[in-house]
């Protein structure tokens, strides 16, 4: 019977150091585990940071280049074109009866100044830093329609709250969508509009033309950069398109921020 006591005592004893044993192994593959995830973590978020840094930078690369061929077909090309519509006015009045062909071809080289000086200030980072979101679609819209081949319309029913940083950024998405609508998808009308739903900024910018298949959609129409510049803004973008036509559809947090570029309150 002592013995039979003794046995039990034993077995006892040895589970629980067997269960101690086991606890701990569980804890210190726990302890690894939560350690791995914390690494893995912060690797991830290195990771992401570098990359958001350095589309960071190509954006900064791509504003200045878009800022010096704003200034440069403003300055170089736009003075040459005003010269030789000065010098075709001059022409005009030295004759008694200009031909139509003259006064036709005075009257659309004004109109290419004019499309030039807006494409100037559109490229122009430090004009658009000076305007809100909605006067730069207007100002586009109005570029578009000027070509009297499409007609484009805005709808706005909620303006975004974000700093002119982000806003320029917004503004660069939508304009290569509304240059890939003009360019490939033959199309008469062309809607923009942006809404709000729940927390999220909803842009679509719909056409009616014949549709663009995938292929070219990828390759042709700076879909990479557009994703580029929407990932930085914590977005992401969907396209449908069909014989009926393209539509684009972009999603941003709606985070309002303070403006970088606002003077701090003086104290």
């Amino acid at each position: 019977m002592q013995k039979l006591s003794n046995d039990i005592i034993v077995i006892l004893g040895a589970s629980v150091f067997l269960l101690l044993i086991t606890l701990f192994i569980v804890i210190l593959l726990m302890a690894y585990k939560r350690r791995d995830y914390k690494h893995l973590k912060e690797k991830m978020l290195l990771e992401e940071d570098f990359n958001n840094q350095l589309l960071r930078s190509q954006i900064e690369v791509q504003e200045q280049t878009f800022s010096q061929i704003g200034k440069e077909l403003h300055d170089n090309v736009g003075q040459l074109l005003s010269t030789s519509r000065m010098l075709m006015g001059l022409a005009e009045r030295h004759l008694k009866t200009p031909p139509d062909t003259l006064i036709t071809a005075n009257a659309t080289l004004g109109k290419a100044i004019n499309e030039i000086r807006s494409l100037s200030k559109s490229l122009d980072k430090e004009w658009l830093s000076q305007f809100n979101l909605i006067e730069n679609l207007k100002a586009e819209v109005i570029r578009v329609n000027g070509s009297g081949v499409i007609n484009a319309s805005l709808h706005i029913q909620y303006e975004p709250s974000l700093p002119s940083s982000k806003r320029i950024i917004l503004f660069r998405i939508m304009q290569e969508a509304i240059q890939n609508a003009i360019k490939h998808s033959g199309c008469n009308n062309l809607n923009i509009s942006i809404t709000k739903k729940e927390e999220h900024i909803e842009i679509n910018i719909s056409d009616d033309g014949t549709g663009m298949k995938p292929g070219i959609m990828k390759k042709g129409m700076g879909l990479d950069n557009m994703l580029y510049r929407v990932k930085l803004l914590g977005g992401h973008i969907v396209y449908k398109s069909s014989e009926k036509g393209t539509r684009v559809t972009i999603f941003i947090p709606d985070k309002p921020e303070k403006d970088e570029n606002q003077d701090s309150p003086r104290r």
